[in-house]
């Protein structure tokens, strides 16, 4: 047998898929509770579940990043894409979708829907082949992966106030604490003064703006906080703001991160391109997924900047990005590692993290460890999915 005739014997061995589907889950909190950012608050949390079936009854989770019904109507577009491929074909089929919904465009709901596709597919793989996601995606740096916790979230609820949510940060399990702020430089002082007080000068404190400022009040800002010794500001711009990001980041004291808003390599190349960031932060969940992610990390490696993934979400989004932080070497650095990759784990109430893994994934002393096992590790509980899924 030709070596030819080989492979084309190994591609039709390969399961095909056959179902890709979605449950929309959601926990509400009550309005009085609700907590957020800058630009709003938010009393209810969402995921969009996507299972990938194939023939062999291999299946594969993953999660979608965005709001439920535009992700449900995607999935039913581009699912006949995905019926009768490989479950090794994802890269040519998201090109087909891409390059044939060319006026969809590659920003937005549908690059969230093939992220959560993405991730279902590299589950099941795993778990077909018998190794864990991030042996698909180039190895594992380490077992326990560091973290850092996001918190101090901004809410009208008077016994969840900034103080309280600090309160609840164990400094021997996280390696930094990120708070939002952005509401005007003399709140941002006022908050990031609190937040150091609490936590002390031994731990690595970051700020989110989330995209509430322009670049003239960010730089107001970064220059009243620069005295607490902020290891990053997140999105103090929105993430169409290229130039403003690279003019800011010029004349900042303070590092400049972003990418949880950003979507595919497109974005985050016209970023790197411009030297307007420090710490790129893709999430998989969003960007497009796994490999998306993977070219991501590469575009920062060639600029020598800094990666630390996004972790928003639900038990998978969680799980994805801890097999891809594992995966990614530490550049440019060998023995002598000033800061570690580090992966977001927010503190805000959050079943759709604690309760869908039979297990959850949660910190310990260090950081975050890799759930054991092939595919992403992680085994859903059938009565949270039924629980939480959101009733029609």
């Amino acid at each position: 047998m030709t070596g030819h005739a080989m492979e084309q014997q190994a591609r039709a061995a390969a399961p095909r898929i056959v179902r890709v589907d979605i449950t929309p889950l959601e926990y509400v909190v009550a309005p009085h509770k609700a907590y957020g950012m800058a630009r709003g608050l938010n009393a209810r949390r969402t995921l969009a579940l996507i299972a990938v079936e194939a023939d062999d009854g291999t299946v594969g989770y993953g999660e979608a990043l965005g709001p439920l019904a535009p992700i449900r109507e995607y999935v039913s577009i581009i699912r006949p894409f995905f019926l009768g491929r490989s479950i090794f074909d994802f890269e040519l089929i998201a090109a087909q979708i891409y390059n044939r919904l060319y006026h969809f465009g590659v920003e937005g709901h549908l690059t969230a829907c093939l992220s959560g596709i993405d991730i279902a597919l590299h589950d099941a793989i795993g778990k077909r082949v018998g190794v864990p996601v991030h042996d698909l995606l180039g190895g594992r740096s380490a077992s326990v992966i560091p973290c850092y916790a996001t918190t101090g979230y901004l809410t009208d609820d008077p016994d969840n106030g900034l103080e309280a949510q600090l309160s609840k940060v164990d400094k021997s399990v996280f390696a930094g604490v990120k708070i939002k702020i952005g509401v005007s430089p003399k709140s941002d002082r006022e908050r990031v003064r609190r937040a150091r007080e609490m936590l002390g000068d031994d731990i690595l404190l970051m700020v989110d703006v989330n995209g509430n400022y322009t670049p003239d009040v960010a730089l107001e800002s970064l220059r009243a906080i620069e005295p607490f010794a902020i290891h990053w500001c997140e999105e103090p711009l929105p993430p169409t703001d290229v130039r403003g990001y690279a003019e800011l980041r010029a004349r900042s004291p303070i590092p400049i991160a972003a990418g949880e808003a950003f979507q595919t390599a497109h974005t985050f190349k016209r970023f790197i391109d411009a030297r307007a960031l420090d710490i790129v932060q893709p999430s998989v969940a969003a960007c497009g997924g796994l490999r998306q992610g993977r070219i991501i990390a590469a575009l920062a490696a060639l600029e020598n900047l800094r990666v630390s993934p996004s972790g928003w979400g639900g038990a998978i989004a969680v799980a994805a990005g801890l097999h891809f932080a594992a995966s990614l070497p530490v550049n440019p650095h060998t023995d002598n590692v000033p800061y570690p990759v580090l992966l977001e784990y927010d503190l805000g109430e959050n079943p759709l993290r604690d309760q869908l893994a039979r297990q959850p994934i949660r910190p310990t002393k260090g950081g975050l460890e890799i759930p054991p096992g092939p595919g992403l590790g992680i085994a859903l509980d059938p009565d949270a999915v039924e629980r939480l899924r959101v009733k029609a």
